[in-house]
């Protein structure tokens, strides 16, 4: 992990409060600052891996409470549902790409949609919580990892379409038709992915540090409102400006955005029960250890 570009830990300093020492790489002056204050700030993010252990331990060592940030120190339970939410995030990414080449009309309240649209907002909601209980670094892996796996899925989908299949085989050339309109929704997909969620994951973060880990309520619904509303443009407008006409495509970011918002309202609640589930059993210590190895 690369770090120090802009700060150094040099230790602790224990008084009635303990505080950190930290020391401006670029000037060279020392900062004295709570674990806590030090924790919320932006200058863990330049610290390399080292120092985030010391940090949190030193911050963390006297409660029962889970003492790493990186993932590799976690236990198993934590572990298990970072993999479980990065997997799950991973399949809605894929299967957004692929519905999304089809858009649909819903006459009741006249949305032009693709299908896509009923999962992807599920994406929101899996990298707050990552975002909540493992931190911006780790929400911006699995972004990467989710978005890699799309990648390599499609890159499958199209060697496929370039092998020659058997003549009496009726549906080969609209295989290939099917898999070159995927290619063109993933850069559309990629692009809006990548900014609206690294969007969506930064202005969490910082509310969060604005308001002390509070109000969860708000920084949910106010990082997947404004997150929405970026993805569902840069999608729209990339997926779909050489197939559909202008007012088409601007009924269809609107479609887009009401829906998502009403995912945003809706996941308020799935976090919030997340976050009862991870105090209570996935980030409780494990006092007892395995004493017996299978023989």
């Amino acid at each position: 992990m690369i770090g120090n570009k802009k700060y150094k830990l040099l230790g602790f300093n224990r008084s009635d409060i303990i505080t950190a020492n930290v020391m401006v790489l670029s000037t060279g002056k020392h900062i004295n600052i709570r674990l806590q204050d030090l924790e919320d700030s932006e200058i863990t993010e330049d610290f390399n891996r080292n120092e985030l252990k010391a940090l949190y331990r030193r911050l963390y060592g006297d409660k029962d409470i889970v003492t790493s940030y990186d993932l590799g120190d976690r236990h198993e339970r934590s572990w298990y549902a970072y993999l479980i939410i990065s997997i799950t995030l991973s399949v809605i990414y894929i299967l957004s790409t692929v519905s999304g080449v089809k858009p649909i009309l819903i006459p009741v309240v006249n949305f032009v949609i693709p299908p896509a649209i009923f999962f992807y907002p599920l994406s929101f909601i899996l990298v707050d919580i990552i975002n909540e209980f493992y931190g911006l670094r780790m929400a911006r892996r699995t972004i990467f990892i989710s978005f890699t796996s799309n990648i390599v899925f499609v890159t499958g989908l199209w060697i496929t379409s370039l092998l020659p299949g058997l003549p009496e085989w009726e549906l080969s050339t609209a295989y290939s038709q099917f898999v070159h309109s995927i290619i063109a929704v993933l850069f559309a997909s990629s692009a809006a992915y990548l900014i609206s969620e690294n969007i969506n994951s930064m202005i969490l973060c910082k509310i969060k540090q604005l308001t002390n880990s509070r109000y969860l309520f708000i920084r949910v619904i106010t990082s997947n409102v404004i997150a929405s509303a970026i993805d569902s443009i840069i999608f729209c407008t990339l997926a779909f400006h050489n197939i559909l006409s202008v007012d088409t495509i601007k009924i269809m970011i609107v479609s887009q955005f009401i829906i998502k918002l009403g995912y945003a309202l809706i996941g308020v609640g799935p976090i919030y029960a997340t976050r009862e589930l991870f105090r209570r059993y996935i980030n409780k210590e494990i006092h007892s250890k395995h004493t017996k190895e299978c023989i």
